[in-house]
């Protein structure tokens, strides 16, 4: 029979979205009812209570915005991100009752680490396809541990690095960051995409990770160091296909044993940010906020992947996403659907990914690729 899978950026809801009037979104709406699986990063916490978490951006909604996620037609949720446990672990709990009871299975998050790590499997197409979520972007106490609710954490060391030599020639020049996931997180994170595997047919990882536009020296990748070794470790633990999500604009897509790895689909829906700053939680230090509202920030992607059998997907395409000034989803312009390709086409290049413009997106070819050797320094 066969598979077909829609996987979209960012949600961050803060009023209904499924209206009728809205043809752009329509549109997306219309796509995903074709009997697809939906899969989304939902990057608010919908709750009305809990105390506001000590950190720079707090992002909540009704939690009677719920159902608007399955209006739109989101079969899976990850909530394994940076904003989910904005207000506390009771926030947290009232966005896992919140989607869950709109019909929404939730991934990355539970009331320990073992359920935080678990994943979600739904038949669809003769197939049984495993999701999980897992986030490198964790504000202070949100990981979840074996006796304490929270997300499922893959947390990452940072190093700075600051050359005498050249910082007095350059006094102000930001230092040069390295990084590499924490030892054992990865390893957690692997056995859990294997235990998947070994139940489902198909393994699709959506993992929270990178840098928000703008907010890496221009000097280095808009990869960290720690990414690329991350999805290749979750590929071979039987990933076949890894979503990223975070930094809020569309960066490369690495096709890793036959598997697409999409490092970040930017945002699909995002109220906050794109349509107004945030309300800001600390006034030092001062944060520039125009790279995460930039006309960068309004593109995002759809992935389309399709599977005739287990394993590897036989079809994968990348539809680029135009948010309107109030940070809802259309189906790109021309002149913005060909600034999003271009973006994609020209960071992929180091990973010797190859595509074919058709239609309205890129076919992703998923064979075996010369991959380039990356130099992220």
């Amino acid at each position: 029979m066969g598979l077909s899978l829609y996987a979209t950026g960012d949600l961050m809801l803060q009023r209904p979205v499924a209206r009728s009037d809205h043809l752009g979104l329509s549109a997306w709406m219309e796509r995903f009812r074709d009997g697809s699986l939906v899969f989304a990063n939902l990057e608010v916490a919908l709750t009305r209570r809990g105390e506001r978490a000590d950190k720079l951006v707090n992002l909540r909604a009704d939690p009677a915005l719920a159902p608007e996620l399955r209006r739109l037609g989101v079969d899976v949720a990850t909530l394994a991100n940076n904003h989910a446990s904005d207000f506390g672990l009771t926030g947290l709990r009232d966005t896992l009752a919140a989607v869950q009871g709109a019909g929404v299975r939730t991934v990355g998050a539970g009331e320990d680490l073992e359920a935080a790590m678990a994943p979600a499997v739904v038949a669809r197409g003769g197939l049984r396809v495993a999701f999980l979520g897992f986030a490198t972007t964790l504000p202070q106490g949100c990981a979840a541990a074996a006796d304490r609710p929270g997300l499922a954490g893959v947390r990452v060391l940072s190093r700075y690095v600051v050359d005498p030599v050249t910082v007095d020639e350059n006094p102000g020049i930001a230092p040069y960051v390295e990084t590499e996931v924490m030892p054992g997180d990865a390893e957690r994170a692997v056995a859990a995409t294997a235990r998947a595997k070994a139940d489902a047919d198909v393994v699709v990882v959506g993992v929270h990770w990178g840098v928000p536009h703008g907010w890496t020296a221009a000097f280095q990748s808009e990869l960290a160091d720690y990414q690329a070794p991350l999805g290749h470790m979750l590929v071979d633990a039987g990933a076949d296909a890894v979503i990223g999500h975070h930094p809020h604009v569309l960066h490369g897509v690495e096709v890793y044993r036959g598997r697409p790895i999409f490092y970040s689909l930017g945002n699909f829906i995002f109220h906050s940010i794109v349509a107004a700053q945030p309300e800001l939680g600390r006034p030092y230090p001062y944060y520039s906020w125009r790279s995460l509202r930039s006309d960068l920030n309004h593109l995002g992607g759809v992935a389309r992947l399709s599977w005739a059998e287990g394993g590897a997907p036989s079809a994968a395409e990348l539809l680029p996403v135009w948010l309107d000034d109030g940070g809802d989803a259309c189906p790109a312009p021309p002149d913005e659907a060909d600034r999003a390709l271009e973006r994609v086409v020209d960071l992929s290049q180091a990973f010797g990914t190859r595509f074919a413009r058709g239609g309205k997106g890129l076919a992703i070819a998923l064979g075996d690729t010369p991959h380039a050797a990356r130099d992220s320094r």
